[in-house]
C-alpha cells in the first residue's frame, strides 16, 4: 500500500482461527448454504434472476442472519474469496457480525468461554483459555468490525473470528525512524534512527534447508542398520521421532512471531522516545528473491508486519533503498571484507565503507530526513 500522500487510511486485521471436529448436521447446514450460494453467485455473475425454488429454499432453511450476504452483491463475502480466478465459489461458506453476549438472537455470539453458533441448530464451540485471552486482548484494541467466518476445511468445522480496524494515519514531522530492510541473503535486518543509531536487530528465518539434511542423515543411517538388522520397531521410531523433531516448527509461525516482535518494539521504543514511529520497509523486487529459499518466507513477513502496523496506526511506506550505491556519491559499492556476521561494502568512487546491512538506513536518512 504504498502512497505518494502524507495521509491515509489504513486498514489491518487480525484473525483467530479455531478448529474442531465436524458433524453431520453441521455439515448439512453448510452443504446447503453452498449450493444456494453458489446458485446466487453465477446467477448475478450472467445477470440471471435467480430461480423462484431456489429463493423459497433460501427463506425456508436459511436464517435471516445468514441470508443477507447472498442476496447482497455490495458485501465483501458475496464475492466469495478469490472467486475470479476459480470456476466456482471457493470454500469460505458463511460470514456475519460478531455481537455481544447480550444479543442472543443473532448468528454468532460469545457466552462465558464458548463461541455459539446458530446454523440450522445452536451450536456451542469452547474457546481455548489461551485463544479466549488473546480474544479479549484484541477486542480491547477498539477493532471497527467484527465477524465470523465458517469453512470446512480438510473435513473439520473451521471457525474464524475476524477484527478490522481502520486508522487515519499521516506521516510525523519528527519521527523515530525504523527502517526494515528484507534481506533476501540473511533474514530480515532493523535499525532505530532517532537523531544517531539506536538499536540493530537481526531476525534470521530458521533453515529449514540444514533440517532436511539432517533428516536425510538420519534416514539414511536408520535404513543402513535396519537392513543389517540392528534396529528393533522401537528403535525405528525414535529416528521418527527424531526426523519430525528436527523439521519442528513452520515458517508461518517465525513469520507471525518476528512481525509482532518487530512491532512490539517499534511501539516500545516511540513511547520510550516521545515520538512518532515512521516505519520503512524495504522489500526486494520479485526477481531478486525469485527461486531462493526465502522467498515465499520474506514477503510473507512483510505482510504480516505491514497487516499490523496498520492495525495500530503506525505510518509505514515500501521503499527501494539501495545496498549497492554509495549514499554519499552515488557510486558503485562493492565486496572487499566477508565475515560470518558482516559484509564491509566499500566506494569504488569515495572510499565509503560500511556494513552492507546498513547502507539501507543511510539512504532511507538521506531521502526522508531534513
Amino acid at each position: 500500500m504504498t502512497s505518494t500522500s502524507t495521509q491515509r487510511t489504513e486498514e489491518g486485521f487480525r484473525v483467530l482461527t479455531l478448529k474442531y471436529p465436524m458433524t453431520e448436521d453441521v455439515r448439512g447446514f453448510i452443504e446447503r448454504y453452498r449450493t444456494l450460494a453458489s446458485h446466487f453467485y453465477w446467477s448475478r455473475r450472467l445477470g440471471l434472476e435467480p430461480a423462484s425454488e431456489v429463493v423459497e429454499e433460501l427463506w425456508r432453511r436459511v436464517p435471516s442472519y445468514w441470508r443477507w450476504h447472498l442476496v447482497d452483491p455490495r458485501d465483501p463475502l458475496y464475492l466469495f474469496k478469490g472467486v475470479e480466478g476459480t470456476p466456482a465459489p471457493s470454500r469460505v461458506l458463511l460470514g456475519l457480525p460478531l455481537v455481544d453476549a447480550l444479543h442472543e438472537n443473532k448468528g454468532a455470539y460469545i457466552k462465558d468461554d464458548k463461541l455459539v453458533l446458530r446454523l440450522n441448530r445452536k451450536v456451542e464451540l469452547d474457546i481455548p483459555e489461551r485463544a479466549l485471552k488473546w480474544l479479549e486482548k484484541r477486542l480491547a484494541e477498539g477493532p471497527d468490525k467484527k465477524f465470523v467466518r465458517v469453512l470446512e476445511r480438510g473435513d473439520r468445522l473451521v471457525v474464524q473470528v475476524v477484527l478490522h480496524k481502520a486508522n487515519r494515519v499521516e506521516m510525523p514531522r519528527d519521527p523515530l525512524l525504523v527502517v526494515v530492510d528484507v534481506n533476501s541473503s540473511y533474514g530480515v535486518v532493523v535499525h532505530f534512527w532517532d537523531g544517531k543509531l539506536i538499536k540493530t536487530v537481526k531476525l534470521r528465518p530458521p533453515n529449514r534447508g540444514n533440517g532436511w539434511g539432517h533428516v536425510r542423515e538420519l534416514m539414511s543411517h536408520r535404513d543402513l542398520l535396519h537392513n543389517q538388522g540392528c534396529l528393533s520397531q522401537g528403535q525405528i521410531n525414535v529416528y521418527s521421532a527424531l526426523a519430525r523433531l528436527t523439521l519442528k516448527g513452520s515458517m508461518r509461525v517465525w513469520e507471525q512471531q518476528a512481525a509482532a516482535e518487530v512491532v512490539k518494539r517499534v511501539r516500545r521504543m516511540a513511547r520510550r522516545h516521545g515520538k512518532e514511529p515512521l516505519v520503512i520497509i524495504d522489500k526486494p523486487d520479485y526477481s531478486s528473491l525469485h527461486g531462493t529459499p526465502l522467498q515465499r518466507t520474506l514477503y510473507g513477513f512483510a505482510r504480516r508486519l505491514e497487516n499490523l502496523l496498520s492495525w495500530y496506526g503506525v505510518y509505514w511506506e515500501e521503499r527501494r533503498l539501495y545496498s549497492t550505491v554509495c549514499p554519499i556519491c552515488g557510486g558503485r559499492l562493492v565486496l572487499v571484507r566477508r565475515t560470518r556476521r558482516t559484509r564491509v561494502m566499500e566506494c569504488v568512487s569515495c572510499g565509503f565503507r560500511e556494513d552492507r546491512d546498513n547502507v539501507p538506513l543511510y539512504w532511507a536518512i538521506r531521502n526522508l530526513l531534513p
